[in-house]
């Protein structure tokens, strides 16, 4: 296949200094060739949290690009196509969301036996998508800068799907992107065309450098380096309006002063015998006495107390002692018709005061995107036969999802906030605009489950650039993650700190706890994005197919 290779393409390659490098990528095949395609799905990883070195993503992109012009001289060249581009999906997937089999290690005794979901069917179905999707642009295969225009839609429409519309929800994690650092200047252009927008422009981007070396017959140095011209001039300018707006920040005064709790239970402890009550006890000295010289809003993160906390007046009591006056955002799950056929059980964010141990609490919002077989199983009548539960452990049958998240308002000293419990903060849009904007926004999460490698890292970047498509600042509170006050631009304002011992006491063995106190950031002007959310993501993918009626394809 070599010499095809350089037979094929000997009359544009002369004197090319990337010859030697595109004539070896092009020239693997079988397993030589999944194996290559693999490793590079492996390098993109690199690009995204908490590394951020998005060269690894465009040496990605660039092999898998050349591994396609070679498939095109396969005996079966479309067959070949889709093996090259699972097998890059595959470790692409596997590399970017192997913390999810964390979860499983949790209670190895109940879930161990399914950890091949996320190791093989998880990244495997995935990649399976992809390399449908790439497929079908590569039935339009062709030489030139043409072909990077057939790969980057073709790609988009992959990512797009499987975060918008996969069967069961939605996985839009690790967007392209995501290798461009929430709080940076290019990261700012997702305030006009969201994450997906900029992932279809970093897509064909990182892909530019592979018109250096094609099968094309004729075409200069120059004419080669022309899609990574513009690629630079795009994001040059894209950099400098993120420089600008970062720069321009008008004065604003900030909002209340907020504590942050984080008691750093590990997962695997929560349920053990006697932890309950320690647990609770742990946050009641974290929090510290409803006092003058202490914040009158408290965040609790996700599962904070891992237990139905209105079900548990002890508990509850506690809570309502130590809060006082002040207002606590706390989360809990919660059941409706407990002890009956009918009995429902949610994963909610609840506003708690000092009196809702007799009248309740004041507001609560019930999770609307669900964890699929963390929080409920998808198709439950065949999975649940094969003995397949959610992870929950109190609730093992799964949540009911609760209504697409509205601002909570209308509590007195509590600034009206938009609501995102843990795997909502993964999805763009989801968050109230318009009319309902509110005035912040409250990520509680519980990333105890998530290892302690990247995929903690990876959940915040996600959150920061929901402040950033939004325009709104977030306080962010994670058992077992990043906590933190993040600015209207994404950027950390606070980030929770280890807990004094001596003011708030020693951590029990194994556990971190954090406490940070932080005033709410001012919020920024509407965004384009929240106007017209993935709209613009739309007419960029448009300008691209616009550009196949003028670029030639032979």
């Amino acid at each position: 296949m070599n010499k095809t290779i350089a037979a094929d393409t000997s009359p544009a390659m002369r004197g090319n200094f990337l010859a030697p490098v595109y004539l070896w990528v092009a020239g693997q095949r079988g397993p030589r060739a999944l194996a290559l395609a693999a490793a590079l799905g492996a390098i993109a990883n690199l690009g995204f949290p908490p590394l951020f070195f998005w060269p690894a993503y465009a040496v990605a992109l660039t092999g898998l690009v050349w591994m396609l012009d070679a498939a095109r001289l396969s005996p079966k060249p479309a067959r070949s196509a889709f093996w090259r581009v699972f097998a890059f999906g595959f470790t692409y997937y596997l590399v970017g969301m192997h913390w999810i089999a964390a979860a499983f290690l949790v209670d190895p005794g109940a879930h161990l036996i399914f950890i091949w979901m996320p190791l093989v069917a998880l990244p495997g179905g995935l990649a399976m998508l992809l390399a449908f999707f790439v497929s079908i642009g590569f039935r339009f295969w062709c030489a030139g800068p043409a072909r990077l225009i057939l790969f980057a839609v073709a790609f988009m429409f992959g990512e797009w799907f499987r975060g918008a519309l996969f069967g069961i929800g939605g996985l839009p994690w690790n967007l392209p992107g995501m290798i461009w650092a929430p709080g940076s200047e290019v990261s700012q252009s997702a305030s006009i065309w969201g994450i997906y927008g900029l992932s279809a422009l970093t897509v064909i981007a990182m892909a530019a450098p592979a018109t250096l070396a094609d099968a094309r017959a004729r075409g200069t140095t120059g004419s080669r380096a022309a899609p990574i011209i513009v690629a630079a001039i795009v994001f040059g300018a894209i950099w400098g309006w993120g420089a600008r707006r970062l720069g321009s920040i008008p004065e604003a005064p900030d909002g209340p002063v907020v504590r942050l709790v984080e008691a750093g239970v590990p997962q695997g402890e929560k349920y053990k015998p006697g932890v309950d009550w320690k647990i609770v006890m742990r946050f009641r000295n974290l929090t510290g006495p409803d006092a003058a010289d202490t914040p009158s809003i408290v965040i609790w993160p996700e599962g904070a107390l891992p237990y139905y906390l209105f079900e548990w007046p002890e508990a509850l009591d506690v809570v309502a002692d130590t809060i006082g006056n002040r207002r606590l955002i706390v989360g809990t799950i919660r059941r409706e018709k407990p002890g009956t056929d009918d009995e429902t059980a949610y994963n909610s964010l609840a506003v708690v005061t000092g009196d809702s141990n007799v009248r309740g609490p004041l507001k609560i919002y019930d999770k609307h995107m669900l964890v699929p077989f963390g929080e409920f199983t998808p198709f439950s009548d065949v999975l649940g036969a094969l003995g397949l539960k959610t992870l929950q452990k109190l609730a093992p049958g799964g949540f009911e999802a609760g209504p697409k998240p509205s601002p909570i308002r209308d509590v007195v000293g509590l600034p009206s906030f938009g609501p995102l419990i843990c795997y909502e903060g993964v999805f763009p849009g989801l968050s109230p605009t318009g009319a309902d904007r509110p005035r912040w926004l409250v990520n509680i999460s519980n990333d105890s489950w998530f290892g302690s490698l990247t995929g903690p890292h990876q959940h915040a970047s996600q959150a920061r650039y929901r402040a950033i498509e939004e325009g709104l600042p977030m306080a962010r509170v994670a058992a077992g993650g990043l906590t933190g006050m993040i600015d209207a631009y994404g950027r950390w304002t606070a980030r929770g700190h280890p807990a004094d011992p001596v003011k708030y006491g020693e951590d029990p063995p194994g556990w971190h706890s954090s406490v940070v106190d932080a005033a709410i950031p001012p919020a920024a002007e509407p965004t384009p994005y929240g106007r017209w959310r993935d709209g613009l993501f739309w007419v960029i993918l448009g300008f691209l197919n616009l550009g196949l009626l003028v670029l030639p394809r032979r």
